[in-house]
């Protein structure tokens, strides 16, 4: 307290405050109401706010006194026996006593809310204990941020400036193709997978054109990284069997699934277009065999997804020509085996598609050309009619209700699990056709048929998750390509839909 008689927040912290009574014996005090004030302060923790206790009021002694009830309480607690506070304390430092002494020390709350509060404590403490392990993990682990390991992660290169001069291979706007890159390690130093990249393609001249501004028809504006998943993943969990081999992912960018080969470019306003889809196919092989170490490969699938998928089938013997023949060599087309009607509008069709894009120039597929010589060579555009030829060892992988093809072919507005009447009769009929394909296959090829809606298999989670015959695509394809099959490498979907696993 200081001279004026105040009194200091620092004074509460320990016993009650003295008695506001002035002590003159010529006069009596009387008490005055209860009032506490606290002068404003900026200080935000009140260190230095001061508490106010009202002025005093004396009275004579020949004027009397009205009655303290306080005071008079403070003698029957006495009496009966229970530690009062000074007479002299004034009423309201007695109260806040009373209330350190009694309820002030009991805790409002139930043990209901307590436990509640405990419970969500340790709640929080695990679920920050817990984002700290897994930011841990991602930051510092086997495939984290800082991890010293290779996450697999695959750099785009393009083929060096002379090569494509000299080959002519070139992307449909006139760039270099290109591929992204991951190096195998360990065990996988000498083995390949070589992918080939999908999305759709161009039917006429104006549809190339609009295409050469995009992605799909030019390198000039890729991302330079990449990661992949499914058969391409460098993910020992995801991919025990092929995690560590190399990987190729050749980019796609001729509009005609690898297999355009019109010698001369086009010009359309004002741009110049190239169809060069074989051309790029053998200069990135060339490239991978004398930059990437190919040449050294003891092992080489490939593969393809889509539009990849469909050129695996037509070159999948003509890569196999480039390669030496003490190489272990096998193909995986997925998501490719399209089946198309043939009628005379259909018919039309392919034939003006191939004669834009020079398709029929080259003798990729010797066997099916073979097999449909003269007029009908454009069949072996065709998976349908390109698959039974396949000489090199071959697991198709593909939906039964492939997802692009009932949009595209079929036309069908209904998911197969929706679809009715005479749009559930076609479903069927597809699916009929996709399995009779398989079925030409020779002996010793393999098949991974699910009764999906699906179009992108081997390059998602599906390739892990999808289950026929108690086996996963990846499962499927390992057990095959190791010969660790027991019965049959065809694992065909019932006729029903859908798969639950898909």
């Amino acid at each position: 307290m200081d001279r004026s008689g105040t009194y200091r927040m620092d004074d509460l912290a320990g016993t009650p405050p003295p008695s506001p009574y002035h002590r003159d014996p010529n006069t009596r005090l009387v008490p005055v109401p209860d009032l506490w004030e606290v002068e404003d302060t900026p200080d935000p923790d009140f260190s230095s706010a001061r508490v106010l206790l009202p002025p005093e009021r004396f009275v004579s002694d020949d004027e009397g006194a009205p009655s303290d009830p306080e005071r008079e309480a403070l003698r029957r607690d006495t009496t009966d026996g229970t530690t009062a506070s000074s007479p002299d304390e004034a009423p309201t430092s007695r109260r806040w006593r009373a209330d350190l002494d009694g309820e002030g020390k009991t805790c409002p709350c139930t043990p209901t809310q307590i436990c509640l509060v405990v419970c969500l404590v340790v709640v929080l403490c695990v679920v920050i204990t817990a984002v700290a392990l897994y930011m841990t993990g991602r930051l510092f682990g086997r495939n984290g941020i800082f991890s010293k390991k290779d996450k697999g992660e695959a750099k785009l290169y393009l083929i060096g400036e002379d090569r494509a001069a000299r080959t002519k291979a070139y992307c449909l706007d006139g760039s270099r193709p290109g591929y992204y890159f991951v190096p195998g390690t360990g065990s996988g130093k000498n083995k390949w997978r070589v992918h080939l990249d999908g999305g759709g393609s161009c039917d006429d001249l104006a549809e190339c054109y609009s295409r050469s501004l995009t992605d799909n028809g030019s390198t000039r504006r890729l991302r330079t990284r990449n990661t992949f998943n499914g058969f391409l993943s460098t993910n020992q969990d995801e991919n025990p069997d092929f995690f560590n081999w190399n990987v190729a992912y050749v980019h796609y960018c001729d509009g005609a699934c690898f297999s355009s080969n019109r010698a001369d470019p086009v010009t359309l306003k004002g741009k110049t277009l190239y169809f060069r889809g074989r051309s790029i196919l053998d200069a990135v092989l060339d490239e991978l065999n004398d930059v990437r170490g190919m040449s050294n490969a003891t092992t080489v699938i490939l593969s393809g997804g889509s539009a990849g998928g469909i050129a695996v089938y037509r070159q999948a013997d003509h890569v196999r020509s480039r390669l030496p023949r003490t190489v272990q060599y096998r193909v995986l087309p997925s998501s490719g085996l399209m089946v198309w009607e043939l009628n005379t509008k259909n018919n039309d069709f392919f034939r003006r598609r191939a004669d834009m894009h020079g398709m029929l120039d080259g003798p990729d597929h010797p066997a099916c050309l073979q097999a449909f010589p003269g007029d009908d060579r454009w069949k072996c555009l065709l998976p349908q009619f390109a698959a039974p030829y396949v000489t090199s060892a071959m697991f198709v992988l593909n939906a039964a209700y492939d997802s692009w093809a009932l949009k595209n072919i079929l036309r069908l507005d209904c998911k197969p699990e929706r679809c009715s009447g005479r749009d559930q009769q076609a479903l069927l009929r597809y699916q009929e056709k996709v399995i009779g394909v398989t079925a030409s296959l020779g002996r010793t090829q393999g098949a991974f048929i699910p009764s999906c809606d699906d179009h992108s298999i081997i390059g998602t989670s599906d390739y892990n998750k999808i289950v026929v015959g108690g086996k996963t695509p990846a499962e499927a394809f390992s057990d095959w390509f190791f010969d660790r099959t027991v019965n049959s490498s065809r694992y065909i979907d019932s006729m029903t839909c859908c798969n639950p696993t898909c």
